[in-house]
Order: structure tokens, then sequence, then C-alpha cells
């Protein structure tokens, strides 16, 4: 359930014309809910009692009686142009071009695109795609996180995928991408079939790679360094059996997957950061589990202060 002082301020702040286009989208897609009639009417009520509030004390009824079905007009005006708002706003829904999809924390969905391929977008991830694709290209957009492809053949309409500088061309195959915005690298791996992944244009170096089943393509954001390496790729797509996998990852890329996961701050030195480590858990095990585990296997140690976790070297016993 919302929080009663939010919709209040969200209210508030669009009849001060102060959202931004984000708070926009879910202003009116509570609207569309039925969620905001109590807050809107209070709202009316607060400015009617500001409009008393400033009359003096010589006007006349006549006045009064305007003033009344001025307010009454207006909020049928407000009442109105609000409904026209919700009515556009699903129409934009249902018939734009545009389809979002998102994923919560914990949450995995599968998406049937318009061409019948399939997609599974992991835990606190994004896509968009089209409702109809165009007629000589398909082409999604992995805004961010991760998701698996199986993507129907079609020589004479090739896929694309979008995903943080890179793109990721197919004419039928079945591979994975991970692009998390708090991660440094995008990973490519593919489990079956080919694919061509290609960085943006104008930068160093060779700008694409061909990749074949149990093939990785890592893609460095900040250097625009691409790279191809021999993988497990069964590892890559763990979590679609519900497994948070680390497959030789790097103790940087684990802290940031576990500081999203359990929205917690782990400080770690930089030696500890460099570490590579494999390992397998069930993705509803507990962060204290988790940490013990990696502890353990990586003789370190840990403390929880103030939802912040500090992982340092275990030390020696005297």
């Amino acid at each position: 359930m919302e929080d009663k002082r939010f919709l209040e301020e969200l209210v508030r702040r669009y009849v001060a014309n102060a959202l931004s286009r984000e708070e926009l989208d879910i202003f009116f897609r509570l609207l569309a809910e039925g969620k905001l009639e109590e807050p809107l009417a209070r709202q009316l009520d607060e400015e009617g009692a500001m409009e008393a509030a400033n009359v003096k004390p010589l006007q006349t009824k006549p006045w009064m009686a305007v003033s009344r079905t001025f307010r009454i007009a207006a909020s049928v005006l407000l009442v109105l142009t609000l409904s026209f708002f919700v009515w556009k706003y699903n129409a934009f829904r249902l018939f734009g071009n545009t389809v979002a999809v998102t994923t919560a924390k914990g949450e995995r969905k599968e998406i049937r695109l318009p061409d019948g391929s399939t997609v599974w977008l992991n835990e606190s991830s994004s896509m968009e795609y089209p409702r109809h694709f165009e007629e000589h290209k398909r082409e999604v957009v992995l805004v961010d996180g991760e998701a698996y492809f199986d993507i129907k053949r079609d020589e004479a309409k090739p896929f694309f995928v979008e995903a943080s500088g890179t793109t990721t061309r197919v004419l039928g195959t079945a591979f994975n991408i991970r692009s998390y915005h708090f991660l440094k690298s995008i990973l490519v791996t593919v489990t079956r079939g080919k694919v061509e992944v290609q960085k943006a244009e104008g930068t160093d170096g060779p700008d694409k790679k061909i990749l074949l089943p149990n093939e990785q393509v890592s893609y460095d954001v900040k250097t625009r360094e691409i790279k191809k390496v021999n993988v497990n790729s069964a590892n890559a797509v763990a979590w679609k059996e519900g497994k948070l996998l680390f497959d030789n990852e790097s103790f940087a890329n684990v802290i940031a997957i576990l500081e999203n996961k359990f929205d917690v701050k782990i400080l770690a030195e930089e030696s500890i950061r460099e570490y590579h480590m494999s390992a397998e858990f069930a993705s509803t095990d507990s962060l204290p589990h988790i940490l013990d585990l990696l502890s353990l296997a990586n003789n370190l140690e840990y403390r929880l202060a103030d939802n912040q976790i500090t992982l340092s070297k275990k030390r020696k016993s005297i």
C-alpha cells in the first residue's frame, strides 16, 4: 500500500506543476488505479479553505455564492481534466508502440515477444521492445539488468539487443546478457547457435566479436575494451533456476551484486576486491549465510553495523 504522505505529496506537487516526467508516470498510474481520489479531494478542500481564509469581512453573499460556484466549476474541470489524462495514460499504455517490462528484487519474468521468441528477465531488470517489429529487423533494448534470450530463427529479419554501448546481433539462437548499471562490465554468453557482439562506434580496437556456444564476451563500460573467453555457459544462466552463482567472479562484482540484492553497503579494501572466486547459493539464501560461507572460503571476517558490512582479512591468532 502506498504511503499516505507520499500520495498527498504527489498530489500537491502535481497541482503545483512540479512533477518530473517519471513522477508524472507514477501519478497517472496511481490515478488510474483509483488510489488518488482521497488525497485529491483533500487538496480541493484545502484550496477552498485557503480561498475562504482570504475573503474579506465586508464581502457580500452574492460574491461568496459566485466564489463557491467557481470552486465547484473548477473542481469539475479538474476532475474532467484528470479523467482525460487518465484515459490518455491508459491509451498510451494500451496502444503505444513500446512495451516496458521491469522486475523487482527477487522477481523473474518470462516474456513472449511479437515474433514468438522468449525472454527471461532476471531480478532488478528492465527491458523495452516494440509491440510490432519492423519489416526488416527485430530490435529490443535491455535498459538495465540481465536477460536470457531464446530467439526464433528468421534470416530475413535479424534480431538485435542494445545494452549499454553494445549491440548483440543474431538470426536465431540462445544467449544471456548481463548488463547491470552497478557492474563495470557487460557479459554476453552463448548457450546455442552463433552471436555477433559489436561495441559502440567510434571506439578504438576491434569493434566486434563472434561467439559460439560456451563462449563469452566481456565489454568494459569504462575502457570500452572487449574480450572473448571460453566458459561453461550453464553457469551464466543458473539464475533461471533460482541460483545465485559466481563463476570466477571478482570479489568487487560479488560485493556489488550483494549490495544491490540486499540493500546494504559493503566495505572492503582493494586487495580483497581483487580476489576471484566461485560459489553457488540459492537465490533465497540470507545475506549472513552467504557472507559466512564466503568469509570461510576466503579466510575473511566481517562485521555488521548500521546496515553496513565491513569485510577484512582474518587476523592470525597468536
